[in-house]
């Protein structure tokens, strides 16, 4: 498996068609298609040369490598998602910044002038 060729949206659909266990139900849990997350999943079978989810009379069941893959698969995806939510919310009332705004100079006088007096 190339590591830098693959698209690790992939590994979000995987984590909730793992979930899910139904195309239908993870399609639409990440607001995607039907055939979109099909695709995608055809893509991960062949990225981890493994069916990952087979048909069953409901839905569908994982393999034994999609058992595997399941819990590293989720904390590393919980990590990213702590990482990318850790941080704070801009608050421009605390923000000890400095702005540089280009601007003509009937701009200046008439909007940003006003803005900031």
């Amino acid at each position: 498996m190339d590591t830098k060729r693959l698209d690790l949206n992939l590994l979000v659909t995987l984590e909730t068609l793992l979930i899910e266990r139904n195309v239908t139900k993870a399609a639409a849990r990440l607001h995607l298609s039907q055939p979109a997350v099909s695709a995608q999943l055809n893509r991960l079978r062949q990225e981890f040369d493994d069916q990952l989810l087979v048909p069953a009379q409901r839905g569908m069941t994982p393999t034994a490598k999609a058992m595997e893959l399941l819990d590293p698969l989720r904390q590393a995806l919980d990590q990213v998602r702590a990482t990318l939510t850790s941080h704070r919310n801009f608050d421009p009332a605390k923000a000890k910044l400095t702005f540089a705004i280009a601007c003509t100079d009937y701009l200046q006088a008439a909007v940003i002038k006003p803005l900031v007096a």
